[in-house]
């Protein structure tokens, strides 16, 4: 038969050139159907079912004598008739013979129809269904038709030896059912087109589905063949002429296509055609049920271009990556992942590779067997845990390995693994953090690192009747030998130096490079003072030796200063100056030797009382005055904040320095009103500025640790910035490392609640007291101000120098503002300059000066006096 070119019209008895199809088809079309009512009763069923299953009356639930396999679930019929259709899968329960089919919803009667067919999946569920159809005849050529289509997943001989059992039994089927609206409505709610065409090809029914697919009517379908509708301008034409093979040769054909629609436009199809049989194996009709599937084409579309996007990103990604199943099988790998392990060609290759890579992967770590027992142990007793692990491998590499389980639904189906090879950034990290505790030159410990096992000691000891001394050393004279023999010379000595200490200590002190040639040295555990007074006599005959600086022969001598715990001190900060104040005791003395500290109590006492007395009355009487040191832009020499610092100014004791009232202020409580003071005068001073047209520009105040611990510090903050108009984006309130680390979790709370204000947070004095880089990164901190300590020495001492570099390093990598304070001189300004320090603070650009002098500084922000240039200019102030 020739499906382009057959014309001609058989009426196939004339029943379906309209929309009203007999009962009588219903019947012979879908023997194996059934009507079901409310709560899923059987109300009719077909022919075939009644002779498979005699045991179904009408009424009976349909559970009685099916499984419902699909859908899953619970089942009802609300749930069923909300949906136009769903296909539908019953097992019987008592031979399990299978039936699968289409499940349609009749609205205007409030029925459901199944229209199935046996499911013959092998040859016993073929001889169960001829065993209960071996009385059966078959008296129409359409049920012939409909018979062979249920067995077509079977072979070709299969079918042909069910259709021959079928005919013989046709004699059985002529109970026609007188329903005619039934056959309609099922035929009519497909969402399928359905075509049912003579044996020339001529259309002689077609329903809604294909009126709305196409835009053909029904009237314009009828007597026409697909290929006179559909044809013209068909890019494949070589898929009617395998269409007409396979239904010539009596076999169904699916596959998809390009339809034609009636304006002309093309889409995508999805088509089952099959020729119908009589008993004699003569083609009656062909049958065509076909799908727009215009939507899934482009989704699909859609779906590769995101897969190529997806592609490319997974190539392009920086990370090496791997992915695997849930039990561990490769799937998919980019190629920096076979670049990072070196994969060889020869393993890919493998068509299952996963043991090779894996065992290629294994026998590169350092320790590959408590790496493989780790990640087992997360695949299966934590399989929904993301990991994050560092890997070490033999050749010195580091790589970081973050696996995330993939999920479908919340159930994971497996693992996407990303390496990335951290062996730089680890080097990196790790000579930063050595930078920050160590002291490049020497070796030693710095100050950082020693006030941390100062503090540990005295924590040990505290309560126990335990004795820790602290000694403080430096070099007589070192600054004229630095000057005399040069810089590197005085390294030499310096080094040397540290390392003949370090051969008369034991192992349990700590000896700690503290600034240029200043040395301290903790003591964990003493006798007594007399113990003390032996180590530092050891101390000084190590340095009789002469020290050979490159042919320099030269003798060198140490002062020492020594503090005892408890009755020096109780404190780290405590001890450490009184250790300092035994040393320059040491010094007055003539050097090269050692003092302990000692104090003159009654003296002491009593001008501490006076000190107190008059400072009780210092807030009353207004003797407290602000002054204001400019911090300067070194690229556009402009001012960019003043950092307000109290000044007491009494009567009778003349200017007081703040280290003799400060510590005094805490000890009293008198902080917090003279701290609630400065802040209330310093933000009306920006406010003034600011009013008088000024450059706008911030107002840094020191917080001292009683201020920062008090409850109401943020409300207080808040109040006053109300109070005096000041935007809090102009506030910036600078804390000690020490403040830092005193209570970190409040500290946190109370950091964040002054961000939320919109107030910056100034981390003061950074180096130079106890911190944690880890705290440094997650509290909210703005600028990081570099100590004068540092800034001091920086162009002539190499470890200042290497110790500023790191700062400003950290201050850049968490994008902080740096401050360098107690810059005095152009080379220092260039120096920091160079090392990425831009804004400065110190005598070069101005002293302190009252509010009225700041003025004048702010009016001439801009004035090129202000910012000294490299080649020359003089101080302001």
């Amino acid at each position: 038969m020739d499906w382009q070119t057959t014309s001609g019209l058989t009426s196939w008895e004339g029943r379906f050139l309209g929309a009203n199809l007999s009962g009588y088809v219903l019947s012979k079309t879908f023997p194996f159907h059934l009507i079901l009512g409310q709560d899923l009763q059987i109300l009719q069923s077909g022919d075939a079912i009644q002779q498979l299953f005699p045991g179904i009356t009408v009424g009976s639930s349909l559970q009685q004598h099916f499984y419902i396999r699909y859908p899953n679930g619970p089942i009802n019929y609300g749930e069923l008739s909300q949906q136009s259709s769903t296909s539908m899968v019953l097992e019987a329960s008592d031979n399990s013979l299978q039936l699968q089919g289409q499940l349609l919803f009749s609205e205007n009667r409030d029925i459901l129809f199944f229209l199935g067919i046996p499911h013959i999946p092998h040859l016993e569920a073929l001889k169960i269904l001829g065993a209960n159809l071996s009385n059966w005849k078959v008296q129409d050529s359409v049920a012939d038709f409909l018979f062979l289509l249920q067995a077509r997943t079977v072979s070709l001989s299969d079918a042909r030896r069910l259709a021959e059992k079928l005919t013989e039994q046709r004699a059985e089927l002529h109970r026609a059912l007188a329903q005619s609206e039934l056959t309609t409505a099922v035929l009519e709610q497909a969402t399928d087109a359905i075509e049912i065409m003579d044996p020339e090809l001529k259309i002689l029914y077609v329903n809604s589905a294909f009126e709305k697919i196409t835009g053909y009517s029904r009237s314009e379908a009828i007597g026409k063949t697909p290929a006179t509708l559909f044809r013209a301008g068909q890019p494949e034409e070589g898929i009617y002429a395998e269409i007409s093979r396979s239904l010539s040769s009596g076999q169904v054909w699916h596959g998809s296509y390009i339809g034609r629609r009636k304006d002309g436009s093309f889409y995508h199809q999805e088509a089952t055609l099959f020729p119908v049989l009589n008993y004699e194996n003569e083609v009656t009709n062909y049958v065509a049920i076909k799908r727009d599937i215009s939507d899934r084409k482009q989704t699909q579309t859609k779906l590769e271009h995101s897969l190529s996007i997806l592609n490319a990103t997974f190539e392009a990604t920086a990370d090496s990556i791997l992915v695997t199943d849930i039990r561990g099988k490769i799937l998919h790998f980019n190629q920096k992942f076979v670049d990072l392990w070196q994969i060889p060609a020869s393993i890919l290759n493998l068509r299952d590779n996963r043991q090779s890579v894996l065992h290629h992967i294994a026998g590169q770590l350092r320790d590959p067997q408590s790496f493989s027992s780790k990640k087992m142990l997360e695949l299966y007793v934590r399989p929904h845990t993301e990991s994050y692990d560092i890997l070490e491998l033999k050749d010195g590499r580091v790589l970081e390995l973050y696996s995330s389980p993939q999920r479908l639904d919340d159930v994971v189906i497996g693992w996407v693994w990303s390496f990335r090879d951290v062996t730089e950034r680890q080097r990196t990290e790790a000579r930063m953090r050595y930078q920050a505790l160590y002291d490049t030159l020497t070796g030693l410990p710095n100050r950082v690192l020693f006030h941390d096992r100062l503090s540990d000691a005295l924590a040990q000891a505290g309560g126990r009747e335990i004795q820790v001394a602290v000694l403080f050393l430096d070099l007589d004279r070192f600054k004229l030998i630095n000057d005399t023999l040069g810089h590197a010379a005085g390294d030499l000595l310096l080094q040397e130096f540290a390392q003949r200490l370090r051969s008369c200590l034991r192992d349990s002190d700590v000896l700690a490079r503290w600034a240029g040639d200043e040395f301290t040295l903790l003591i964990p555990r003493i006798n007594g003072a007399e113990e003390a007074a032996a180590i530092a006599q050891r101390i000084m005959e190590t340095l009789k030796p002469e020290f050979n600086l490159d042919g320099h022969l030269l003798r060198v001598t140490s002062s020492i200063g020594i503090a005892i715990y408890p009755q020096d001190g109780t404190d780290a900060e405590t001890l450490l100056k009184h250790a300092d104040a035994a040393l320059y005791q040491t010094k007055e003395a003539g050097r090269n030797g050692y003092h302990f500290y000692t104090s003159t109590t009654n003296s002491a006492a009593s001008a501490w009382l006076t000190l107190e007395n008059h400072l009780n009355r210092a807030l009353e009487r207004q003797e407290f005055v602000l002054h204001y040191q400019p911090q300067v832009n070194l690229v556009t020499g402009e001012i960019i904040q003043m950092e307000a610092l109290l000044r007491w100014q009494s009567p009778e004791l003349g200017l007081v320095s703040p280290d003799q009232f400060i510590p005094l202020a805490e000890e009293s409580g008198l902080i917090l009103a003279i701290g609630e003071w400065v802040l209330r005068t310093a933000c009306r001073q920006q406010r003034l500025w600011q009013e008088s047209s000024l450059p706008s520009v911030g107002i840094g105040i020191n917080l001292s640790g009683h201020q920062f611990k008090q409850p109401r510090l943020v409300e207080s903050i808040h109040q006053i910035l109300q109070e005096t108009g000041m935007e809090p984006r102009y506030l910036e309130l600078e804390i000690t490392e020490t403040t830092v680390m005193k209570d970190v979790d409040r500290t946190h709370l109370t950091l964040e609640e002054l961000h939320q204000l919109g107030i910056s947070i100034a981390l003061d004095d950074f180096g130079t007291g106890y911190s944690s880089l880890n705290y440094l990164k997650k509290f909210p901190f703005h600028t990081l101000k570099i100590d004068q300590s540092f800034i001091a020495e920086v162009t002539t001492d190499t470890n200042d120098e290497a110790i500023v570099t790191a700062i400003i390093a950290l201050g850049r990598v968490l994008k902080l503002k740096l401050v360098a304070e107690g810059v005095e001189t152009r080379e220092q300004a260039q120096l920091l300059q160079s090392l990425g320090c831009e804004t400065m603070q110190g005598y070069l650009f101005s002293h302190p000066v009252p509010a009225d002098r700041a003025t004048e500084l702010l009016q001439h922000r801009s004035s090129p006096e202000l910012l000294p240039p490299i080649s020359g200019s003089t101080d302001l102030g």
